[in-house]
């Protein structure tokens, strides 16, 4: 061997660390410190040599002995010179192992020994986890991607600080470097002279990776579907892997102390699913629901040395106390201990699904879950409020259990809690948490956004109709608030309440298997598609207004008129005018349902319905309108609307097309007083007479009434109601668009069913609506002013008011020639009736 060759070995084996147990120990005390004991056992070095290795790392500065609590146990910590000369040794395997770089491959073994490998990438650096060929002697040049990825991996994971990049021309460190976006290996290696060396401990370190140093390999290709065990096997879904998108799901077992409410309430979500949740909820009920059994575990711990057969007998006496209210020998003392420990709440024999604790004591918290532990097979969550110190023997028998999926911690500082399988903590960035696998394995996890799993809360109330279930949800919320119908039966609120949280989407499956149990919530689950087959079997079993939820256009015009008793009025109002156009739509439709008008349970719906068109159907159904006519006014509901198409509006024909006039003005005299039926035949008849209306009975009509019944009168009826102090205080309290009323387009149509005439413009004069002006300030007095002013120009021949509540409401008053040409776009300069009037004269006016 040359000199220069025995040189260049001299000076790589004086950067190399020669004691492999200092080697071993300075990796292994790159993850946090330890006692002698500790690096012993977990590196199966005797303790001797592991005592005097230590010394001897200590000696030179690489290690420190933190000896403030005494030094036996002490523990030892890696220095800053101790992680340069780890560097440096590494630095020393590079240029044995890497001299030739392989232009084929993305890596190269540095050190592979036990659970810890360093690695040098020259391509593709890794990110928090490394995925490792199980076997790279096997990668052929031709098929290296798909041979590797097939024949199995290994995987390890990083830390940040175990990341270090250096140039390779000099290898003095730089900053991480961009990955470069060339695709051929030329251009690669044109403009890449970096190097990443990497330290990284394996997952399933017993079996070894039988990889010797200076083997080159690629990284093989992978998913979810071969991750580790451990963030691979469960059920749920907790997040992504944050640089690798990649999901994490979990088992059970897991302990997470989150500073943030925002983590603490994302991870319940993703981690819950069919679970027994214990939380602060959010929406939190009126009064918490807590399983009765629960107080025997109570009893237990205030009473350590009381005999069972006596426990079970104070036992016995709280269950009748507390659940059926009976009377029974207990102590109000008792009472009150146990309202300190559990506050205000509502005892139930069954096992909420999900359990408010915000208002328990330390006390009655261990109570409640040590019960859903020892009598649930259901997995379970607990959001623990207190300190991990105060109940760490508690808890850690709480995460040996194979039912505890999660136990969450916010209070005080993290204290590990041996038994939990992985711990989680949250990071500065909201949402995001590191997974403390293990001594050696952590990940940075995004949890996920999407609520999978909504703990069910069992509130006290329920909606007592559909309307008032789609009222009280918005946004995947509900707000209890609207909810009006109490039960004390808390199995049939837990089954609502399990439907309204699957609601609006339903749930098809649960539904089914409900129905017969409990017919309102599989409705209520019942997806949109399988509504209408669902109330054909279920619908005369449900009690109250819920046909709601029935769309309309999957359901036939029979089973809409059969659901219409079981509506509430927004949904039967849409309902009657869907099937009334739907008879318009094809006169067949009336033909299959005419049978239904001897059955007095639909005949009333159908008559509505008919009586709402009648007008549009032909004089084949004369006789069925008549026939509809005696159940309507049964129930003369939507009597604006029957009246208006009932006797017809067509100027050429003024007598009513069926000649139910004269009946249906008899049959009004015997409704209530209150009724629009009843008033209106009242009105047609001092109509018909001629007879003087009321200052009283007017402003009733005006109140009451539609426009058009009445504006005939308008003028007369304003000046009326201003000659007297009460109807100027009427005006002034009841805001109506005065002057598209008194101002109305000559020869038009108007007055009430059975009673039409044409519009003859009366305008009045400024003397009689002085009143207008000194009456109070208000909205109502602006349309009132409008009519004055424009009445005030008029006679005067000055210019037109600016209106107060349309600016082009003087034209109403003057001769047409003086009109400008108006678009549609005056309807919304103002008050839009007086702007569609404005509209509507001008275009009669234009095509005159």
């Amino acid at each position: 061997m040359s000199t220069i060759a025995q040189l260049e070995v001299t000076v790589l084996s004086n950067k190399r660390i020669r004691s492999g147990y200092q080697r071993k120990i300075l990796n292994w005390l790159v993850d946090s410190g330890g006692s002698v004991s500790q690096i012993s056992k977990s590196l199966g070095i005797r303790t001797p040599h592991t005592s005097l290795a230590l010394s001897q790392l200590r000696e030179k500065g690489y290690v420190f002995r933190d000896d403030t609590e005494g030094i036996r146990g002490a523990l030892h910590k890696i220095t800053e010179r101790g992680r340069q000369r780890l560097d440096d040794d590494y630095l020393a395997l590079y240029k044995i192992y890497a001299k030739e770089i392989s232009p084929f491959h993305d890596a190269v073994v540095l050190d592979s020994k036990g659970s810890v490998v360093v690695l040098c990438y020259m391509k593709n650096p890794p990110k928090s986890l490394i995925c490792l060929p199980e076997n790279p002697y096997l990668d052929s040049l031709e098929n290296l991607k798909t041979s590797t990825g097939n024949l199995g991996v290994r995987w390890a994971s990083i830390k940040s600080e175990s990341v270090k990049w250096y140039s390779r021309s000099n290898l003095d460190r730089i900053p991480p470097q961009s990955q470069t976006s060339k695709g051929t290996l030329d251009d690669w290696l044109e403009e890449n002279n970096t190097m990443v060396i990497v330290r990284a401990n394996l997952f399933n370190a017993q079996t070894k990776w039988n990889v010797t140093a200076g083997t080159w390999f690629n990284t093989p290709d992978f998913d979810e579907s071969n991750l580790p065990k451990i963030i691979s096997d469960g059920t749920n879904m907790v997040g992504k892997i944050a640089d690798l998108d990649l999901k994490v799901s979990w088992k059970n077992r897991l302990h997470g102390h989150l500073t943030s409410d925002v983590d603490s309430k994302m991870l319940i979500s993703a981690i819950s699913k069919d679970s027994i949740v214990l939380q602060n909820n959010i929406l939190k009920p009126k009064s918490t629901t807590l399983p009765i059994g629960c107080i025997r575990n109570w009893l237990r711990m205030k009473h350590r040395r009381m005999s069972e057969e006596r426990l079970e007998s104070k036992f016995r006496a709280l269950h009748d106390t507390l659940l059926d209210s009976a009377l029974s020998p207990t102590s109000i003392s008792i009472l009150k201990e146990i309202a300190r420990d559990f506050g205000d709440c509502e005892w139930v024999r069954e096992l909420p699904m999900n359990i408010e604790v915000s208002g328990l004591s330390e006390l009655g918290m261990i109570s409640i879950t040590e019960y859903v532990k020892e009598f649930s097979e259901r997995g379970y969550v607990v959001e623990w409020n207190w300190p991990i110190i105060n109940q760490i023997d508690f808890l850690t028998n709480l995460l040996n259990s194979e039912n505890c999926l999660l136990v969450i911690t916010k209070v005080g500082d993290l204290t590990k809690i041996n038994s939990a399988r992985g711990h989680l903590k949250s990071l500065p960035q909201l949402g995001q948490v590191e997974l403390i696998i293990s001594r050696e394995h952590s990940i940075n996890i995004q949890l996920t956004k999407e609520i999978e799993n909504k703990p069910l809360i069992v509130h006290t109330s329920i909606p007592s109709n559909a309307q008032e279930l789609l009222d009280s949800y918005s946004n995947g919320a509900w707000d209890i608030s609207i909810l009006t119908e109490g039960s004390t039966d808390f199995e049939s609120r837990n089954k609502i309440w399990q439907a309204m949280y699957l609601f609006p989407n339903g749930d098809e499956e649960w539904a089914n298997l409900n129905e017969s149990a409990s017919p309102l919530a599989a409705w209520i689950a019942s997806p949109a598609l399988y509504r209408p087959s669902r109330w054909a079997r279920i619908g005369n079993y449900l009690t109250g207004e819920w046909a709601d939820l029935l769309p309309f256009a999957d359901c036939s015009i029979e089973s809409l008129i059969a659901a219409l008793p079981k509506a509430g009025p927004i949904w039967k109002s849409n309902a009657i005018r869907y099937i009334a156009d739907k008879f318009v739509e094809s006169n067949q439709n009336v033909l299959s349902v005419s049978h239904h008008l001897d059955n007095l349970e639909h005949a009333t719906s159908i008559s509505i319905c008919l009586l709402l068109v009648c007008d549009r159907l032909p004089n084949d159904f004369d006789d069925l309108i008549n026939k509809s006519i005696d159940y309507w006014l049964d129930a003369p509901l939507y009597a604006e609307d029957v009246l208006e198409v009932l006797f017809d509006k067509s100027e050429e024909n003024l007598e009513d097309r069926f000649g139910l006039l004269d009946k249906v003005l008899k049959a009004s005299k015997i409704h209530p007083t209150d009724s629009v039926l009843y008033n209106w035949g009242v009105y047609v008849n001092r109509l018909k007479l001629g007879e003087n209306i009321s200052n009283e009975e007017m402003r009733f009509y005006m109140s009451s009434f539609p426009h058009n019944w009445w504006f005939a009168e308008s003028s007369k009826w304003l000046i009326s109601q201003l000659s007297t102090a009460s109807g100027r205080r009427w005006l002034a309290e009841n805001e109506l668009p005065w002057p598209a009323l008194v101002a109305r387009l000559e020869g038009e149509l108007c007055g009430p069913p059975g009673f039409r005439k044409k519009y003859s413009r009366e305008i009045p004069i400024s003397d009689d609506i002085l009143y207008i002006p000194i009456l109070p300030e208000c909205k109502a007095k602006d349309y009132l002013m409008d009519v004055y002013e424009m009445v005030v120009s008029l006679e005067d021949n000055s210019r037109l008011p600016n209106g107060r509540t349309h600016p082009k409401v003087g034209l109403l008053v003057r001769d047409f020639s003086e009109w400008p040409e108006l678009s549609a776009e005056v309807i919304s300069e103002g008050d839009a009736e007086i702007g569609s009037l404005l509209f509507g004269m001008s275009f009669h006016n234009r095509i005159l």
